[in-house]
Parts: C-alpha cells; structure tokens; sequence
C-alpha cells in the first residue's frame, strides 16, 4: 500500500495579486515567460528571484505564507505508481544546468515508459530552455497558478532523489539516479557521427561557474591555436555573467586566425543550446555545455578536475574524457567537490589550494571574493586545475585523433 503524501522539503510562498502581472527570467527565452491568470492564489519558491526582488514591492500583491508546502509522493513509491494517463508536477531542486540536463534525460524515459503522461516542471528557472526540449512538458518557470495546480494528479519533489543532500560534495548524475528510483530504462542513445569533407564547426567553452572547473588559459590557447592549423571553423564562448570574464579573456591573450571568432556569452540559456546543437565538436570544461551535448550527443572532449567524469558522464560516451590526474598531501583528483570551501576563518579554496583536509573546509563561503576568483582562473590555479597545464601536449594529441576521423 503506498504511503500517503508528505509536505515537500522547500517551502513556498502562497501570495495573491489584484492586477494582472507577467514574468520571465533575462536569460530564458521570451516565449517561455509566465502570466497570470486570474487564480486567487499563486505559488513561488520562498527564495526565488520572484519572491525576493519582485513580489516584496509589488503593489497589489498580497503574501500570504511564506511557510506553504506542497504535498509529495514519499520516494519509496515512486518506482511502484502507474502513472499513465496522470498529470505529475514535479518540484525542479535547482536550477543548475548540468542537473537539469540529466532530469530532461529522466524525462523523456518516463514519457517513453508512459506514452500519455502529462508532465509539468515546477521551478525550472534558468533551465526552462532545456526542458522545452522535452516533448509536450508544461513549464512553469518560477510560479504556478492554484487553477493550475488543481489540474495535476501528483506533486513529486525530485529533491529527495539519492545523493542531492550531498550534492555539493560529491556529484550525482540526475538521470541515472532518477530512472533507477521510478524503475525506468533511459532512452536509447543514438551516435552522431562527424561530417566527413567539410570544414568542422569546433566550439570551445572554457569558463564554468566555479574556479575548480574552469580551465586555465594557457590550456585554451595552445588548443585553439591547434585547431585553427586544422582549417576548423572556431567559436570561443565565455562568460559574460561572470565577474572574472574580462580576466580571463585578457589572460588567454591574442587568438591569431581568420577562422576564431570569441562570443563573451549568450543572451538565453536557449541560445546556448542552440550553440551546441550546431556544433560539429565540443572542447568544454566540466560546464553547462558539457551536460547540454547529452541531449544532442554532440561528440567532443570534456577536461574534468575536481569532478569524477565517469560520474557525471555516466552512459554517455559523446565526450571522450580527460581527467586530471593530480596528487597531493590533501587531496587527489577528482575530490567530489563542486564549488570552493571555506575554512571558520574565512579562507576561500580547496584542500589543495589551502593545504588543509576537508575537515578544516566544512562551509561554502557565505561571501564572493572577486578578487581571489579572477586570480584562480588567471594565474593561481587550484591544484588539480594547474595540473592540466602539463597535460596540454597529451589533450591536444587527443582532440587531433578524434578530427582526424572527419
């Protein structure tokens, strides 16, 4: 007999509004924004964008609670419920790309297991863009409507899968994780293939969200220039959200060739998908960009550092992996760790950069220091991430052999 349902780990605020109101995210798509609809209530997560800079201001506007909790389906049943013909809205943990990627994979398993599911994604945020690349799923980007909610049979909070508590720590690959917990097969993976007597469209995208991932400049440069004596038509994305970005386009220098065009960043997450889908081969960081080549199988290479590759690729082979090797009295590659620590004190690092155990970095810092950032993704790398550096002659002759099949 299944469980009944439990309130949901977030809370949410309940709020009401006497004029109607329109909203969406700068860098998800226009056609993805959100209005209102004439419910008496709405609901947003309690530290959302929305309730936080938009709904504290807004005339008219009525909170309610900021306490609301949905009720869920327990996690030990989801594997044994039948969800055809059902409408299941699930709660979207964060909106970070890579996760959101391998839930969108879950995704489209379960439309696969269940032909006539209606499914609805509440809280996709920055990622709204990667999930309407799932057929037929309804988005609600960062409120849904009580008419709205009213219209789905289940609320499933997808933050109770397996490992997300630890997430920071130690990676988890979404998908992998959520077909296991609902009892699913993924869906089938279909190899795409580089065009063969065309010049390449090669895309490199260096810059992740953290300075444990992002790869040193130097690293960059050399690949590039390669690739530019391989007659490769080249895009270099970064970041132009980042704080550290003018830094490091500075430290990767003058990028010599007709064929290099450098993009600072995308308007929408949507465009960045688009980029990938275009792309003929991928060079890219333990990013965004290198969980987006999933849903295209994009071939390329991935260079990972404090994250395990095998991990967060899991069955996909579209990426060959190279995976930083480094060595040290306080950590060796890869760590588990997904963002800088901090120790009591308020050192910024890793266990490597601070020479300390993970014991002595229980906390992520509470502050950004723009300052030590810029210098970890310019001139004082973390040690796994320098590591790669040394790598560069054997990575350059692992991105030649797979163009040469073209």
């Amino acid at each position: 007999m299944p469980r009944a349902p439990h309130p949901s780990r977030k809370t949410f605020t309940r709020f009401a509004s006497k004029q109607p109101f329109q909203f969406g995210l700068p860098n998800v798509s226009s056609e993805l924004s959100q209005s209102s609809d004439n419910s008496p209530i709405y609901f947003t997560r309690a530290t959302s964008l929305l309730r936080r800079q938009v709904l504290a201001t807004a005339s008219g506007v009525k909170i309610k609670s900021d306490n609301y909790r949905f009720q869920v389906l327990p996690r030990d049943g989801w594997g044994e419920r039948d969800f055809s013909g059902k409408s299941v809205l699930f709660l979207i943990p964060d909106d970070a790309l890579g996760d959101c990627v391998g839930m969108a994979l879950f995704f489209r398993a379960l439309k696969q297991r269940f032909g006539d599911i209606r499914i609805g994604v509440l809280n996709a945020g920055s990622a709204s863009d990667i999930f309407a690349l799932v057929q037929g799923i309804e988005i609600f980007q960062l409120f849904i409507s009580s008419a709205q909610l009213k219209n789905f049979d289940h609320v499933i909070d997808l933050s109770e899968m397996e490992g997300w508590r630890d997430i920071a720590t130690m990676p988890v690959n979404p998908e992998e994780a959520l077909c296991e917990a609902f009892g699913l097969p993924p869906v089938p993976l279909e190899k795409r293939q580089l065009p063969k007597g065309t010049r390449l469209k090669v895309g490199i995208v260096p810059m992740a969200s953290s300075p444990l991932r992002t790869l040193p400049p130097k690293l960059v440069s050399e690949i590039t220039a390669m690739l530019a004596k391989r007659d490769c038509d080249i895009t270099l994305v970064l970041n132009a959200y980042q704080g550290v970005m003018k830094a490091y386009k500075a430290a990767l220098g003058p990028l010599a060739g007709n064929s290099i065009r450098v993009v600072d960043g995308f308007k929408t997450i949507g465009d960045l998908v688009s980029f990938v889908a275009q792309q003929d081969y991928l060079v890219v960081a333990d990013s965004g960009p290198a969980h987006i080549s999933k849903l295209f199988q994009t071939p390329g290479t991935g260079i990972y550092s404090s994250a395990d590759a095998k991990t967060l690729q899991g069955r996909h082979t579209n990426l060959r992996a190279w995976q930083s090797d480094f060595t040290g009295p306080h950590c060796s590659a890869p760590c588990g760790l997904a963002k800088l620590r901090a120790t009591p004190d308020g050192k910024i690092g890793c266990m490597g950069s601070l020479g300390l155990p993970i014991t002595a970095l229980p906390d992520t810092p509470e502050k950004s220091d723009p300052e030590l950032a810029r210098a970890l993704v310019t001139n004082k790398p973390v040690p796994c991430v320098a590591r790669l550096e040394t790598d560069i002659p054997a990575i350059s002759d692992l991105i030649s052999q797979d163009l040469a099949k073209a």
